[in-house]
């Protein structure tokens, strides 16, 4: 079976799979789980296809997480297609393919069924403000119709906008501002195009292949009193291949009381 999550809105794309990746681990606790991202290494797709022929003699079941799933080399693509066209209607392997845009007309296939597909688009309106507004009342904000306004406002005027908004309502619940939030509050944290050098350094710690470097941007975070959740979010949204495992492994850990955003974090660094 396979399960196509696309579109531009990846924090929603992204908890998607989560849950879906936890559903799975319920339903086969013994299954194999592998990711690739086919964007940051093209040839993983034989990484993925081997994965997939390899026999399940001791677990029962497996699932394989495809990121950018049509960024292969040209001369493979029919290749790769060919694997994704032969686990459309297997029972108990389970492929998720989480991309960014609509598939190329080569992989139209991956919108039909027996394929299921969700389509993530950006939120806008009505509709950022429901999601905005939900995920305001889980952290149990409350905000003046002023500091409301301005925060919709500002959300409405980025890319990411689900993403960004999560962040944003971590960084305002870690403020201690009294309740009703007041505009003014808001100001000091926030700025209208809400660009904040937590996502660039995170960028940088996601792409840097030196544990010893990891460390020193993530310590310069720390240094600058930055909140370990809104670190931690922001490399959960970039995470990519196998990160995106061991960052939903994290969150879990943190959620259940066993972890702190700041072990973590220095966790995932040092293991890299």
């Amino acid at each position: 079976m396979i399960y196509f999550l696309y579109g531009p809105d990846s924090y929603r794309r992204n908890q998607k799979l989560k849950s879906s990746l936890d559903g799975y681990r319920k339903k086969y606790p013994t299954g194999d789980i592998m990711a690739v991202d086919l964007e940051e290494n093209p040839d993983d797709w034989t990484k993925a296809r081997d994965f997939l022929n390899q026999p399940s003699m001791f677990v029962d079941s497996k699932v394989l997480i495809v990121k950018e799933s049509g960024d292969v080399p040209e001369k493979e693509e029919k290749n790769w297609i060919k694997v994704l066209k032969s686990e459309l209607e297997t029972a108990h392997t389970f492929i998720f393919v989480s991309n960014a845009k609509k598939p190329l007309k080569a992989f139209e296939f991956l919108l039909k069924p027996p394929a299921k597909s969700d389509f993530f688009g950006e939120l806008d309106g009505g509709l950022l403000e429901a999601f905005v507004k939900k995920e305001a009342a889980t952290r149990g904000l409350e905000f003046e119709k002023s500091a409301w306004d301005f925060l919709l406002n500002c959300l409405s005027s980025v890319a990411e906008r689900s993403w960004v908004a999560v962040a944003e309502l971590e960084k305002i619940s870690l403020s201690g501002f009294s309740q009703p939030i007041k505009s003014s509050d808001l100001k000091k944290i926030i700025s209208p195009v809400l660009d904040d050098q937590v996502f660039e350094v995170a960028r940088k710690i996601s792409w840097s292949r030196s544990w010893a470097e990891k460390l020193g941007l993530l310590e310069s975070l720390f240094l600058q009193k930055k909140e370990a959740a809104y670190i931690f979010n922001s490399l959960a949204y970039i995470a990519k291949g196998k990160d995106i495992v061991r960052m939903a492994d994290y969150d879990v850990a943190v959620k259940s009381g066993n972890l702190e955003y700041e072990e973590a974090l220095l966790d995932f660094v040092l293991s890299a």
